[in-house]
């Protein structure tokens, strides 16, 4: 599993940082995150790690690639949200990803399971969050790594659709 190494966090985090300074409303949006990964990647340039990235939208490809010692690592860089989610009796933590590759399927459980069982990439999600308090406001983002092998024993039945008023997304039952 592919991660970023210290420096590239310190690197992200400081670019961050700089977009909020410019961009004080809201999350840095899903295209700007994989620019700022990217470049991240880059900057540590004792890691020893190559990165490529084609700018606009892969629907069926790794958003970035790393090469590593001759291993290529591909990555879907994913905005998300850490939610609270009912699960039996108590409320758990979820990652909650955006669906976008997935809406080419029109919500066919069969299909969507199929690609992901079949993809290879692993996932870099950035969670966000927003918090307004005494001291201002502040932009929090927490970097989840999802292994693609996590979604390769899936089934239809495991999905569920989330209400269109939530941006018609799909979760994980889990």
């Amino acid at each position: 599993m592919y991660q970023l190494t210290n420096g590239m966090k310190q690197t992200f985090q400081h670019n961050l940082k700089k977009y909020h300074e410019l961009f004080d409303g809201g999350r840095c949006s899903r295209w700007k995150l994989k620019e700022l990964v990217f470049k991240s990647i880059q900057s540590d340039s004792t890691a020893g790690h190559h990165a490529t990235w084609q700018e606009g939208g892969h629907d069926d490809q790794a958003d970035i690639r790393v090469r590593v010692n001759g291993v290529v690592y591909p990555l879907h860089i994913k905005s998300g949200e850490i939610k609270q989610i009912k699960a039996g009796d108590e409320k758990k933590p979820h990652l909650v990803l955006s669906g976008h590759r997935l809406g080419r399927f029109e919500g066919n459980f069969e299909d969507m399971t199929e690609y992901l069982n079949t993809d290879r990439a692993n996932f870099l999600s950035i969670s966000y969050r927003k918090v307004d308090d005494d001291s201002g406001r502040h932009h929090i983002y927490q970097i989840v790594y999802v292994e693609g092998r996590y979604l390769h024993q899936l089934t239809p039945s495991q999905w569920e659709q989330v209400s269109k008023s939530v941006g018609n997304k799909l979760i994980l039952k889990v």
